[in-house]
């Protein structure tokens, strides 16, 4: 796509220019924002244009390459292929996904069949004479480890229990409960809406751990000894067997409970006297919708009449533990209610179990069975009145074919049958044939055995071409797999660890206190890092070690948009040759980016910074077809969320996605399933495509040169990860200033102090640590380094934690110590409880970009540092044009704007001041610039004239129009006045999706042409995409607004013709295809996206259309 300021920006060279002679500062280096050390580029200064032009492989974006349930031809990969390498894509990730796709070959190549091998093994083949870059995906489907070949006892474990109370002071001879072989997330807990295939939920397995036993406080009472009336609104079981239901053990077996006229249930609890209750254990969900979003409240009453409320938060777990104030009444009632008022909706209540002793709040979420990302925000209400450690037993010895038998010392006991069974997960999406059990993710042996299965089918399906040349790395996409609880050497893991042993803290998972709410919630720490820590080094790094002597390394996301299990993002990424986020399009929302996938993109591309990777790569533009519209994104409307992701630190894009399409009769052909994006050879405007691809490749290219500049290091604590933290918010900075993210292996393994900053091996040096409000409880080995850093000058900024976190590393004296030296000792450069900007200001530290006039609301910046200069990329991702001054903390070099669209560059008028440059800038809604400073220069002050501008010719005579071939509209028409193409009474141009080429003339004197510096032709409004040609002579194709032809060497005097190419969107002929009176269908996809009455999108050339002289 070229530009008009490429014949201006010759033609104002020849122009005076205002100047004023600059005595150079050698000292304008020293400014730089975030004191970043040099790196060396991979384009020197003389290349960096040149590349710009033309960018490298290592620039251009991958595809995701969905084969689909098996509809695959050898011909359709050739031209897949073909059509990618042509556009400027470099290279692929290949998925086996099924989604119910229906067959639309001859012959369905089922998954890793020799027909299947075969043609995978021409794709390796073809692709690698193409150079092409070639990833497969961690397993069939695209989440996570799993596969037919994964065996019962190397899956997903979690852990399960029974329990019974005894008496002790006797001999006791026991039969315990049977342990929970249900295959499902938690306990006996199995229901499908958690995307488990039926055929694994059949599963029976289970395996004992241990028994424990538990001398309980005298204050814990069992509620079915005290006698209590129980009923509800709408259940069929009441008394004492709801009494026994309800206080059981059992989390899926859910007894049915009819909601009133008003959608409305409960059931309560009726004592014969007041009693004290401190804590609740709630198992519920709405059936009929397979969900727990509806409300509830717990409330009470002295008179069974008048009730008061206890609010309920939400928990992510099925089974939900409340520690609620000490309330006192003779009535308890859990009470239901549709979020939507529906009377016929269908109600399941497993547990409801009152406790007189406090119990754990979100023990479920604590326990690591669901990630609930604010755990922080609801400690345990402080309680010492609980089962003491010391009265933890080990009864293992005791047992015998599932009976205990014991002499139980005095008091009241809780037996515990400690045991594991299956989660059941699955890989997904795969083909059904591909599908099988998620590996365990705490094992190392299974995980091992896994990829070597695994990568073995695929050393036979391509021939041996694993590594260069051929499956170059391996995909590990967004983590789908759910929680996971147990392995089988977790005891062994814990204490090695942890230094403590894992059995006798055990009931604590269960919800129990042990001790104290402190000492317990600690431990509960100790157990979710335990987990987390081993899904990031055998589910993550271990990768590393298997994939190395295939000659293969990874592209690693984690947990996109949200928390996906207990490790740390920033860790799961650390050691993958390339760190990967995700963002999807929230288009009918009318958004540019959803700040949920901001945090994923900015962990990758701290990861980058950090450990050195320099690409952060992103899972990029994936979008809900039901949602927010199917096959009607054009490059304009990806664009600004494109320049979002880039603002948030992407520089490599992986278009999600661009299946493959085995035929040609069925256009626009197979989808993945409801998802998009559908950039493939089918699209109608695929052979427009490179001019796209073109502008994502040269701002890649740029930001992936020299070294990132960041001011402050933003710390987002421990037990969570940024994409959980970060759901809805980004830090609290002032304008002008970047960050980078830092996780606990930052601060504890590689972040030092130097000179009053923070670095890391990379070089990055940065100048501010600010700590999120997630730090609430911290470690003591953060704790000791956040001192150190302290003690060496650091500026330091966040609210000093409130708890320690961990049961190991030191006690809470050590604790307090830390805390008062850091916080409460004024230290000048530790601030708490002041904003950024006041610590920002405080320490001098300018802005690395700020608006000096203009308003600069949604413009954002990124800035990359150079042994030769400088580069910032400015966006605009507000709706308006905008005109500013924008300062950049740099001087001595000459800023130029070069255009990613069409490699264009063009002069700006600017000004040295205070050791900074400021640049005077036009910016068009949702456009994005490089200002490039790399040249050397004394000229201080540099003013451009004015640029007019003057029609010369508008073009209004009538249009002759063609239409692509085979799309329902006739083979030509004549338009008297530019409109929609959607304003046609013919149906098959109303509802024509594709190319239609609009043709004209028109005449200009030479006089004309020759007083003019540049000729624009001015094409208005084009929907979407526009190819142009003048004279015969093919100008580019032009995707985004304002659609403005240089023209200059192409026109001449007389008569001068011109063909407008003009492509728009499938959307419309798809809904023309749903309409009663389409008399022929032309569109095929598998999925229902359209009704009769879906609004039409505005289509074709929309002009006005016009040439203009440019002096």
């Amino acid at each position: 796509m070229m530009r008009e300021s490429c014949n201006i920006a010759a033609a104002l060279a020849l122009l005076t220019l205002s100047v004023t002679a600059f005595a150079h500062n050698d000292g304008h280096s020293a400014a730089k924002s975030g004191e970043v050390a040099e790196k060396v580029s991979p384009s020197t200064g003389q290349n960096l244009y040149n590349e710009f032009r033309n960018p490298p492989k290592a620039a251009r974006p991958r595809v995701w390459w969905h084969w689909m349930n098996g509809n695959i031809t050898k011909d359709g990969i050739r031209k897949d292929l073909l059509w990618m390498h042509k556009t400027g894509v470099a290279g692929f990730h290949n998925f086996d996904a099924g989604l119910e796709t229906p067959q639309i070959v001859g012959k369905r190549l089922t998954y890793m069949t020799p027909e299947w091998k075969d043609a995978f093994r021409y794709a390796i083949n073809f692709a690698d004479s193409l150079d092409m870059e070639m990833t497969i995906a961690s397993s069939p489907g695209w989440s996570e480890t799993g596969g037919p070949w994964v065996k019962d006892e190397d899956a997903m474990k979690k852990l399960v229990w029974r329990q019974i109370e005894v008496v002790g002071g006797k001999s006791l001879s026991v039969r315990l409960p049977e342990g929970f072989d249900v295959t499902g997330p938690f306990m006996d807990f199995s229901e499908s809406f958690d995307g488990i295939s039926q055929v694994f939920l059949k599963k029976k397995f289970y395996r004992d751990i241990a028994v424990v036993g538990v001398r309980l406080c005298d204050s814990d009472i069992n509620i079915r000894n005290l006698g209590p009336n129980v009923t509800s609104s709408g259940c069929k079981v009441t008394g004492k067997e709801l009494l026994n239901h309800i206080t059981g053990d059992s989390v899926g077996d859910y007894l049915d409970i009819t909601p009133d006229r008003n959608g409305q249930c409960w059931i309560q609890y009726e004592f014969s006297e007041p009693l004290t209750i401190k804590s609740v254990v709630i198992s519920e969900l709405r059936k009929d919708a397979g969900q727990f979003s509806h409300t509830k409240e717990l409330l009470y009453s002295d008179d069974g009449v008048s009730f008061k409320a206890i609010p309920l938060s939400y928990q992510a777990s099925p089974q939900r533990t409340y520690a609620i104030p000490a309330t006192t009444a003779k009535y308890f009632r859990f009470n239901l209610k549709d979020n939507g008022g529906k009377k016929d909706c269908a109600f399941g209540v497993s547990q409801f179990a009152l406790s007189t002793v406090t119990r754990i709040q979100l023990a479920g979420d604590k326990a690591g069975n669901s990630f609930y990302r604010l755990l922080w925000m609801e400690d345990t209400p402080h309680s010492t009145e609980a089962a003491r450690l010391e009265d933890v037993v080990d009864l293992t010895p005791y047992v015998k074919d599932g009976e205990l038998n014991w002499n139980a010392p005095e008091g009241n006991w809780r037996i515990f049958r400690f045991g594991y069974s299956l989660t059941g997960k699955t890989n997904h999406p795969a083909s059904p044939e591909a599908t099988g059990l998620e590996v365990d993710k705490l094992d190392p042996k299974a995980i091992t055995e896994y990829f070597r299965n695994y990568l073995q089918t695929y050393i036979d399906a391509s021939g041996g071409k694993l590594g260069k040349g051929g499956i170059e790395y391996l995909l590990t996409d967004s983590f789908e797999a759910g929680a996971q609880t147990w392995t089988v050497n977790m005891p062994a893991e814990f204490k090695a660890r942890k230094g403590y042993d894992l059995l006798r803290w055990m009931p604590a998972l269960t919800g129990m206190v042990l001790n104290s709410t402190e000492e317990t919630e600690r431990f509960l720490f100790d157990w979710r890092r335990t987990i987390g820590d081993m899904i990031t080094e055998y589910h993550y790094d271990l990768q590393n070690e298997i994939l190395k002597p295939y000659g293969m390394k990874r592209y690693t996301e984690s947990h996109e948009n949200y928390r996906a299990n207990l490790s740390d993002g920033m860790d799961c990424k650390r050691y993958a040759e390339i760190p990967m986020s995700a963002f999807w399009m929230d288009y009918k929302k009318g958004n540019i980016f959803n700040p949920r996938f901001e945090a994923d993109i900015r962990e990758s591309a701290s990861v980058a910074h950090i450990y050195g990777q320099n690409i952060a790569a992103a899972e990029s533009f994936t979008t809900d077809g039901y949602r927010d519209g199917a096959w009607v994104f054009s490059p304009a409307v990806l664009k600004p969320t494109a320049d979002a992701a880039m603002a948030a630190g992407l520089n490599r894009f992986v278009i999600h996605t661009s299946p493959h399409q085995p035929v040609d009769d069925k256009v626009p052909g197979l989808g993945l399933g409801k998802y998009g994006q559908w950039f493939d050879r089918h699209q109608t405007w695929a052979d427009q495509a490179r001019a796209w691809t073109d502008y994502l490749s040269r701002s890649c290219h740029m930001l992936q040169q020299g070294c990132f500049v960041a001011d402050v290091a933003y710390y987002y604590g421990e037990d969570n990860n940024a994409t959980g933290i970060m759901l809805k918010k980004v830090p609290a900075l002032p304008h002008g200033y970047n960050y980078d993210y830092f996780n606990p292996s930052v601060i504890r393994d590689l972040a030092k102090a130097e000179n009053g900053m923070l670095t890391v091996p990379t070089g990055m040096r940065y100048r501010v640590l600010m700590l999120d409000s997630n730090v609430r409880h911290m470690s003591i080995d953060i704790l000791r380094k956040i001192k150190e850093f302290a003690d060496a000058g650091v500026v330091i900024c966040g609210s000093k934690p409130l708890k320690l976190a961990s049961n190991t590393g030191g006690d809470e004296d050590e604790f307090k110590a830390l805390v008062n030296d850091i916080w409460n000792s004024g230290r000048k450069n530790v601030s708490a409880g002041v904003d950024a900007a006041k610590v920002l200001t405080s320490i001098g530290l300018k802005p690395d970009f700020s608006i000096v006039s203009g308003n600069g609301k949604d413009i954002k910046f990124v800035h990359r540092t150079l042994p030769y200069g400088e580069i910032y990329w400015v966006t605009n991702l507000s709706k308006e044009d905008r005109n500013i001054t924008a300062s950049f903390k740099t001087s001595g070099k000459k800023p130029v704007i070069w255009h990613a669209e069409d490699a264009s560059t063009e002069p700006v008028s600017y000004e040295f001041a205070d050791g900074r440059t400021n640049v005077t800038m036009s910016l068009a809604r949702h456009q994005s610039v490089f200002v490039v400073l790399t040249e050397d220069t004394d000229v201080a002050k540099v003013v451009l004239p004015q640029v007019s501008s003057q029609t010369l010719s508008e073009i209004d005579t009538p249009w002759t129009v063609s239409f692509q071939p085979g799309r329902g509209a006739p083979e030509s028409a004549t338009f008297d006045k530019l409109a929609s193409l959607t304003e046609s009474s013919v149906f098959g141009i109303k509802y024509f999706s594709g190319a239609a080429t609009y043709s004209n003339t028109f005449r200009l004197k030479k006089k004309e042409i020759k007083d003019q510096d540049a000729v624009i032709l001015d094409l208005g409004d084009v929907k979407d995409l526009a190819e142009v040609t003048v004279n015969g002579r093919n100008l580019g194709v032009y995707w985004n607004a304002p659609f403005k032809v240089d023209i200059t060497d192409a026109v001449r005097g007389g008569t001068n013709t011109i063909e407008i190419k003009v492509v728009n969107m499938w959307h419309n002929r798809l809904v023309g295809d749903v309409q009663p009176d389409a008399t022929e269908t032309i569109t095929y996809t598998q999925m229902e996206f359209f009704k009769p009455d879906e609004p039409l999108l505005p289509a074709g050339l929309l002009g006005p259309v016009k040439v203009t002289g440019i002096k």
